[in-house]
């Protein structure tokens, strides 16, 4: 789910949502809103948040075995 990757790919960084809600140029909120799977971002939104993130977007959404 994108939820589980944005958290997995922001951890791994090291990052929290404040710092990539602000490289995304968003707002925190949305962030918390995708990674609990309450809101579902726009492409340009994702586009941001995968460009904070360092990520493809592919990254983010493909569907792995691997849990966050």
């Amino acid at each position: 789910m994108l939820g589980q990757r944005l958290k997995y790919f922001r951890n791994k960084l090291g990052l929290t949502q404040q710092t990539i809600a602000d490289k995304a140029d968003i707002d925190v909120t949305m962030i918390s809103k995708i990674e609990n799977e309450k809101a579902k971002p726009s492409l340009q939104t994702l586009k941001r948040i995968a460009q904070a993130l360092e990520v493809d977007i592919s990254d983010l959404l493909k569907e792995t075995e691997q849990s966050a």
